[in-house]
């Protein structure tokens, strides 16, 4: 069968290579010149299925407000992205309560294990090289923060199977002794061990050349213009920046572009874009920073080492389609590094940081979109929101069982029995 796949990110090169394992003569669309060049180019990089819960936890409500006009905040709205998130923000508020919040937790947890589960098998099968670190990460937590809550959460989640331990301040040494000149910061952590992490930019590379072996082809520098539809049930042909692209099956694969191409089509995908920032640098051999991922929830700020690089992030903001590297928002994602690793200032070249910005497609309620639409031969895989990679190659296992043995998933959940 022939199958289009409409964007080259994570989600989109993770599913090309699935579909080509499953058989299929795969054709993936993409506007840049290499996969994995916008929301996949410098997340976080981050697969933690312990971060399964959305962001709209019961009380969401009463902190937003503390958040929207506190200037620390990790979240931010631009007042110009007000009127594209009104409907949208209802539904998200809506989603916040105790019920739907941990029906959506659970379907995260779902979708991120299985994730996993499908990495290492791929791994056990194929060579890959993407800075990854299979040590777990860690969440720390300041004194007068909320980690009686954060651990309460962690006990729900453990009954879908993420594991986790909680660990005093001579353990949190034990794991990571680059803490140590702010230990008496913290009143103790979570560990995560089933986490992973690494360089989504490289990995994405990689799953593009495992589906290039595999026969699939990466149409690239080719935008995607138009979805065309033949009836009220069927596509035609997508209509590129270099021709008509035919094939007898359509992934929508576009992140937070693909609202836009799914409108025309009387699909309206509640999904809108949310900035993420980044800060890249090149530690130079110094090999005294964390040895897996550390997340400070106090700053919200976390570190994630990738090979002789720290990535580091932060902030998420409410901006429209605006990827526009904002130089005070990249300073203080390292002001608050710098705050948990001080020593790090004599040992590296600050001025040298890569700063950058991706849109994160983000539903309301947190699980992403993958599955059939009104149209036959259209499949969505899409609003991943902050867990792309995460969910990149169980949603891309998803979407070629949809395609390959019409297999659909009741509520979107992943049941426990899921067969690989």
């Amino acid at each position: 069968m022939k199958v289009a796949v409409l964007g080259a990110g994570v989600v989109g090169s993770a599913t090309a290579y699935m579909l080509a394992r499953d058989g299929h003569e795969v054709t993936v669309v993409d506007r840049c010149n290499r996969p994995g060049m916008e929301t996949s180019f410098a997340n976080g990089g981050l697969m933690t299925p312990s971060d399964s819960s959305p962001w709209n936890s019961p009380g969401t409500m009463k902190r937003l407000g503390k958040m929207l006009f506190d200037g620390h905040s990790t979240l931010k709205i631009n007042p110009s992205a007000m009127p594209s998130i009104v409907n949208w923000g209802v539904k998200f508020l809506a989603n916040s309560t105790c019920e739907r919040h941990k029906a959506n937790m659970i379907a995260n947890i779902r979708i991120a294990s299985l994730s996993l589960e499908t990495l290492r098998r791929i791994r056990k099968s194929s060579t890959l090289n993407y800075d990854q670190t299979t040590s777990g990460t860690m969440r720390v937590f300041p004194r007068d923060g909320r980690m009686a809550e954060f651990v309460q959460m962690c006990r729900e989640m453990q009954e879908w199977g993420v594991k986790f331990e909680v660990l005093d301040q001579e353990q949190i040494l034990e794991k990571e002794p680059c803490l140590k000149d702010v230990i008496d910061r913290y009143i103790g952590a979570v560990y995560f061990p089933d986490d992973e992490s690494g360089d989504a930019h490289k990995f994405t590379n990689e799953m593009a050349r495992l589906a290039t072996e595999l026969g699939a082809q990466f149409l690239l520098n080719t935008s995607v213009q138009e979805i065309v539809k033949e009836s009220s049930s069927s596509i035609s042909h997508v209509r590129t920046s270099k021709g008509d692209l035919r094939a007898d099956v359509y992934v929508l694969s576009l992140g937070s572009y693909s609202p836009i191409l799914a409108r025309p089509l009387g699909i309206h995908l509640p999904i809108v874009p949310v900035k993420g920032y980044s800060v890249t640098l090149s530690l130079n051999g110094w090999n005294g920073g964390p040895t897996r991922p550390v997340m400070d929830d106090g700053y919200h700020a976390m570190m994630v080492p990738m090979g002789d690089r720290l990535r580091m992030g932060g902030k998420a903001e409410f901006a429209r389609y605006n990827t526009k590297v904002d130089p005070k928002e990249g300073r203080r994602v390292l002001g608050d590094i710098l705050k948990i690793l001080p020593a790090m200032a004599s040992h590296v070249d600050l001025d040298s940081a890569l700063n950058w910005a991706g849109l994160r497609p983000m539903t309301p309620g947190g699980p992403p979109l993958v599955g059939p639409t009104p149209y036959t031969n259209l499949f969505l895989n899409t609003g991943h929101g902050p867990l792309g990679w995460t969910m990149s190659c169980g949603s891309a296992k998803m979407t070629a069982d949809f395609i390959t043995h019409g297999r659909v998933l009741s509520n979107g959940v992943v049941p426990r029995d899921y067969a690989l």
